[in-house]
């Protein structure tokens, strides 16, 4: 049997065809992420306000009245605060005034050059809420990474602060050792999927990926509210913006360990049902408050705030009748 033999120039021709197979509907998905992008900017204006706030524009968006205002602290790499905390903003307006924002690079917040430490990153939200005339003391209720942002907070503003729910927050122990290389890889991968359209593509079918919680909220969003959320995820995930913010967490991590631990602020700690490790976590944050309860959720989620919505609301307006019944207490800081 005679062998055919084959030029190099043949099999050349034969890769670089496979390579145009796999480059070519990236560049056209490229192409229609960045020309949706630009459409949905006009589609979809801020619902809020938007503050010059040191080196960039954020927005802020309030609602409801009432003795107390509530702000809601998103964690990391969330696209919109908006979207994420519309049903417990809508759940809150009879019994506080309530506010969400979005970060820079996020939602309606431009990007910043400005490094994403603890403590301009806290900063920000404190101008941020003086420039929209939001009073204080505040009720913080933030979810996963926010939980630094919270407690630095309390800590630089103890006057201001009457009480931190942390939604499946970490504690500042875990996330000083937490590997800041796997969150930035992550980012990456989901930074390469949004610019190539595949993030789009696959949520024109119906997948929304779950390693950002979207498809737990898409599907309980009201559907006034849905095509805003899906917008903000196909233009926001794996954003730039949050390299700097991931950079920087075991730092900042750090910074509010030395801080020292809050003295009497009510810390509400509500967990969803991870494994034993999160549960350590978990169990870590209760030192930093005298007044902090823990209550794990059963068969709860990450962003446990969909998949448990309602309780979450019942437990947010059961902390805010027992710091509006007991006072602002003298918020130290050991």
């Amino acid at each position: 049997m005679i062998m055919k033999k084959i030029e190099p120039r043949q099999i050349a021709k034969k890769w670089i065809k496979r390579l145009g197979l796999v480059i070519l509907p990236l560049i056209i998905g490229g192409i229609w992420q960045n020309v949706m992008q630009e459409k949905e900017s006009q589609l979809f204006p801020p619902p809020g306000n938007i503050f010059s706030v040191q080196s960039h524009d954020m927005h802020i968006y309030g609602t409801g009245t009432g003795k107390s205002t509530v702000v809601f602290i998103p964690g990391s790499g969330t696209p919109n605060a908006f979207t994420d905390f519309t049903y417990l903003q809508k759940e809150l307006q009879p019994y506080a005034r309530t506010v969400s924002y979005d970060r820079a690079g996020y939602g309606w917040s431009v990007q910043t050059s400005s490094p994403r430490t603890i403590d301009t990153i806290t900063e920000e939200l404190h101008e941020l809420l003086e420039k929209a005339d939001e009073s204080g003391p505040y009720l913080l209720a933030a979810h996963s990474l926010g939980s630094l942002e919270a407690l630095r907070f309390a800590q630089k503003y103890p006057d201001e602060v009457k009480g931190i729910v942390l939604l499946d927050g970490g504690s500042p122990e875990y996330y000083a050792n937490e590997s800041e290389v796997k969150a930035y890889a992550l980012n990456r991968l989901m930074a390469g999927l949004r610019m190539t359209g595949i993030v789009r593509a696959l949520g024109n079918v119906g997948i929304l990926l779950p390693l950002s919680g979207e498809n737990v909220r898409y599907d309980l969003l009201p559907d006034e509210v849905k095509e805003i959320d899906a917008s903000m995820y196909y233009n926001h995930l794996g954003d730039d913006s949050n390299l700097s913010f991931i950079a920087h967490m075991n730092e900042n991590a750090q910074a509010v360990m030395e801080g020292g631990y809050l003295h009497d602020v009510p810390l509400l700690i509500l967990s969803s049902d991870g494994d034993q490790e999160w549960g350590e976590v978990q169990q870590q944050l209760l030192h930093w408050s005298t007044t902090s309860v823990q209550e794990t959720i059963p068969a709860s989620q990450h962003y446990l705030h969909w998949s448990h919505k309602e309780m979450v609301a019942s437990k947010l307006v059961e902390i805010l009748r027992k710091v509006e019944k007991e006072g602002h207490p003298k918020n130290d800081v050991r």
